[in-house]
C-alpha cells in the first residue's frame, strides 16, 4: 500500500518534466524557425520602414479674380475630367461679351453692304468700259474708212488734173472731184472728233472704275476692325469660360481652401486634386544597400493602416542623387570636423494593383526582393 502511494507522485513528477521539456523544445524550434526566416528575409530583401504613399497632387487655381458663387464639390468627392469644381461671378464679363457681340453683328452688316456696293460698282463699271471700248473701236473703224475715202478722192482729183492739161476732162468734172476731196476731208475730221470723243468716254469710264479702290479700302479697314472685334470677343468668351473652373483630371478632391462667398485672386490655390490610380511609394534606401536595388524588382508592401494585409509592387525608378543634395539647408564642414553619415537614395515603387482604400501620405514598410542579385 505504501509502495503504490509512493509510485504515483514519482510518475506525476516525471510526466510534468516531459511536458515542460516538450514545451521548451517547441519554443526553441519556433525561435529557430522564426530566426531563420528573419535572417533569410534580411539576406534576400532590403527592408525600409519609413516609406510613404505619394501621388501627383494637382493645385487648382483660377486665371481670373472673382467671388465664388457655387462650389458643388467638397473634400473626398470623386471627380471626372471636365467636371465643374467651382463657379465665379461672371456677370461683368458676360455683359461685356454681349456688347462686343452686338458690335460684331453691326460691323458684319456694314461689311455686307460694302461688299454688295462693290460688286454693283464692279459690274456697272465693267459694262461702261466695255461699251466705251466698243464705241472707240467703231470710231477707229469709221476714221479708217474716211481716211480711205479721202485717199481715193485725192487720187481721183490728181488723175483728172492730169487729164485736164490735155483737155480730156471738163472744168465741171474737176470741180466735182475737188468737192469730193473737200467732203472726204471734212468727214475725216468728223471721224477724228468721234474717235477723240470715244477715247475720252473710255478714259472717263476707267476713271469711274477707280472708285472701286475707295470701296475696297473701306472694306479692308472694316475687315481689320472685324478681326479686332473677333479677337476681343474670343478673349471675353475665354474670360467667361475661365469663371467656371473645371477638374483637370479624373480623380478625387484631396483638400479645398475656399468657401462659397469668398473673393479669390487670380492664381490663388483653390483646391488640391489627385488621381487615385497613380499612387506610388516613395522611400529612401541606405547607400550601403543601394547597390543591390534594381528597377523591376518585386516589392512586399505593408501599409500601417491595414496591418493585416499585404500588397505587392515593383521598383519603378531609382534616384540619381542622394536626398542630401536637395536639402534646403546644406551642411558644409568648414572646421574640418567630420562625422560620417549614411546617405539615402530615393526609390520609387508602384503598386501592382491600385487599391481605392489607399491614401496619399500613409506610412508603409517595404521589402525589396534582391535575392536574384
Amino acid at each position: 500500500m505504501f509502495m503504490a502511494t509512493l509510485a504515483n507522485p514519482l510518475s506525476g513528477r516525471a510526466g510534468g518534466k516531459i511536458v515542460r521539456l516538450v514545451i521548451v523544445l517547441l519554443l526553441v524550434a519556433a525561435t529557430l524557425f522564426w530566426t531563420g526566416r528573419w535572417v533569410h528575409y534580411r539576406l534576400t530583401h532590403v527592408h525600409v520602414t519609413d516609406a510613404r504613399i505619394k501621388t501627383d497632387m494637382v493645385s487648382v487655381a483660377a486665371r481670373l479674380a472673382g467671388r465664388v458663387l457655387e462650389m458643388p464639390v467638397t473634400e473626398g468627392d470623386s471627380l471626372t475630367q471636365g467636371q465643374l469644381l467651382l463657379g465665379l461671378d461672371s456677370a461683368q464679363a458676360e455683359q461685356d461679351l454681349r456688347v462686343i457681340e452686338a458690335s460684331q453683328v453691326t460691323l458684319q452688316a456694314e461689311r455686307g453692304r460694302l461688299e454688295a456696293e462693290l460688286a454693283l460698282a464692279e459690274a456697272v463699271d465693267a459694262s461702261r468700259i466695255t461699251i466705251a471700248r466698243r464705241a472707240l473701236q467703231a470710231a477707229e473703224v469709221e476714221w479708217e474708212k474716211r481716211q480711205l475715202d479721202l485717199d481715193k478722192a485725192r487720187a481721183d482729183l490728181g488723175r483728172l488734173k492730169g487729164m485736164a492739161s490735155n483737155n480730156m476732162v471738163s472744168a465741171q468734172q474737176l470741180a466735182d472731184a475737188q468737192y469730193l476731196v473737200d467732203s472726204a476731208e471734212t468727214e475725216l475730221r468728223s471721224a477724228s472728233a468721234g474717235q477723240s470723243s470715244a477715247e475720252a468716254a473710255l478714259a472717263e469710264a476707267e476713271a469711274q472704275a477707280l472708285k472701286q479702290q475707295v470701296l475696297k479700302q473701306e472694306l479692308a479697314s472694316l475687315n481689320a476692325r472685324l478681326s479686332e472685334v473677333a479677337a476681343r470677343r474670343q478673349r471675353l468668351a475665354l474670360d467667361v469660360a475661365d469663371h467656371r473652373v473645371s477638374s483637370p483630371l479624373t480623380g478625387v478632391v484631396a483638400r479645398t481652401f475656399v468657401e462659397p462667398g469668398e473673393y479669390v485672386q487670380a492664381g490663388q490655390n483653390l483646391m488640391m486634386v489627385y488621381n487615385p490610380d497613380t499612387l506610388w511609394i516613395e522611400t529612401n534606401v541606405k547607400e550601403t544597400t543601394f547597390a543591390r536595388v534594381r528597377t523591376g524588382q518585386a516589392v512586399r508592401i505593408r501599409v500601417d493602416a491595414f496591418s493585416g494585409e499585404r500588397f505587392s509592387g515593383r521598383v519603378e525608378r531609382v534616384g540619381a542623387a542622394a536626398t542630401s543634395e536637395f536639402a534646403l539647408l546644406p551642411s558644409p564642414n568648414p572646421s574640418g570636423n567630420f562625422t560620417k553619415t549614411t546617405q539615402r537614395i530615393p526609390v520609387r515603387i508602384h503598386f501592382d494593383e491600385p487599391d481605392p482604400r489607399l491614401r496619399p501620405g500613409m506610412m508603409v514598410e517595404v521589402g525589396i526582393h534582391v535575392a536574384d542579385d
